[in-house]
């Protein structure tokens, strides 16, 4: 009984023995196995981390196209987002689909690189372009000023020359015979009329046509001579004259007379006769009566 006893002490012992040892083997494994996943789970954190330090960077170099590249920032955004929660779910089956999503996150990443280097490429074209199509408007303006000065250069020599002018102007009083012939005389009291005569210059600029010949008969005192209120325009503002003469312009010489009369008494002293045509002052002339 005894030696029955103690063989079944001894192989009790036998297999509480080899259990332990089982046991510490398996536990050794686990350990093992704990380290090696808590090591690769640092390892992925590390390199995830890397990973978004860099696209970070990335994205603040590249602040200004973000507009362009706002769907392949988001995708990568979810990514990392997917392989962070993975890792902290801390399964060896989890870390192994961390570790392909950091694989297909990287592949993303450079892809994403490549996009924002050509986009940097092209963003470095327009703006060379820009430099260049802004030189060259800037060119053009310096050529369109200088085209607009000469074209205002250009448009008062017109202007000049499109004024009519006079020669041979002469003013003069008359009275008349009892034949009805005029004589001239420097009288004030023998003057009936102030006739003043002129020639209108050829001038083939000036368009052709009629032309309102506008006279002026300023007395000594200054004042405008004249028996109605009519006015033309000079210098922009109304201004009264004294008589009016139509002419047809044919663009050659043309000689003309104006007469006027007062009506009664003409005061002794100066007298100031000015020609207008078309705004501008054509010629002016002057008569002393005794």
């Amino acid at each position: 009984i005894v030696i029955i006893v103690i063989s079944i002490l001894l192989g009790v012992n036998a297999l509480l023995l080899w259990q332990f040892f089982d046991k510490k083997t398996h536990l050794e494994q686990v350990s093992r196995e704990l380290d090696t996943t808590m090591a690769e789970k640092e390892s992925l954190s590390a390199e995830l981390q890397r990973v978004k330090t860099e696209y970070e960077k990335l994205n603040q170099e590249n602040a200004s196209l973000q507009n362009q590249l706002s769907a392949k920032d988001e995708e990568i955004r979810l990514k990392i987002a997917q392989i962070q929660k993975l890792i902290n779910s801390g399964d060896a089956t989890q870390l192994r689909k961390a570790k392909e999503e950091l694989s297909s996150l990287k592949e993303l990443n450079q892809r994403y690189i490549a996009q924002i280097d050509s986009l940097n490429i092209a963003n470095k074209m327009l703006s060379e372009q820009n430099v260049s199509l802004n030189q060259n408007l800037s060119s053009a303006n310096t050529k369109v000023s200088s085209l607009t000065q000469e074209n205002s250069v250009l448009a008062n020599k017109v202007a000049i020359a499109s004024v009519l002018k006079t020669t041979n102007l002469k003013a003069l009083g008359v009275r008349y015979k009892a034949s009805g012939k005029e004589s001239e005389t420097t009288k004030a009291k023998s003057t009936d009329r102030i006739k003043t005569c002129f020639t209108i210059m050829e001038n083939l600029v000036v368009e052709k046509g009629p032309k309102d010949i506008f006279v002026r008969v300023l007395s000594p005192d200054g004042a405008v001579m004249s028996t109605t209120s009519e006015t033309f325009i000079y210098n922009g503002q109304a201004t009264l004259y004294t008589t009016k003469e139509s002419i047809m312009y044919e663009n050659r010489n043309t000689d003309l007379c104006v007469y006027w009369e007062k009506g009664n008494d003409y005061s002794s002293g100066l007298y100031t006769i000015e020609l207008y045509c078309e705004s501008n002052q054509i010629g002016v002339a002057s008569l002393t009566l005794k």
